[in-house]
């Protein structure tokens, strides 16, 4: 399988990309996330890097 490396397709992947993060990010900061972050909080760590990430 050959990936296509034209500047048009990586500029089309990197949009993805960055439209998932923005994605990812602002459910982190809906109620959903506050409810995930309540339930797994046994993973201090992780949900730490995820709060300095997001700014709080």
């Amino acid at each position: 399988m050959k990936i296509d490396m034209s500047p048009e397709a990586i500029s089309k992947r990197l949009k993805i990309v960055n439209e998932l993060r923005r994605t990812c990010l602002s459910l982190a900061n809906s109620s959903a996330g506050k409810e995930i972050l309540k339930k797994f909080s046994a993973n201090i760590k992780s949900v730490q890097r995820t709060s300095q990430s997001l700014g709080r």
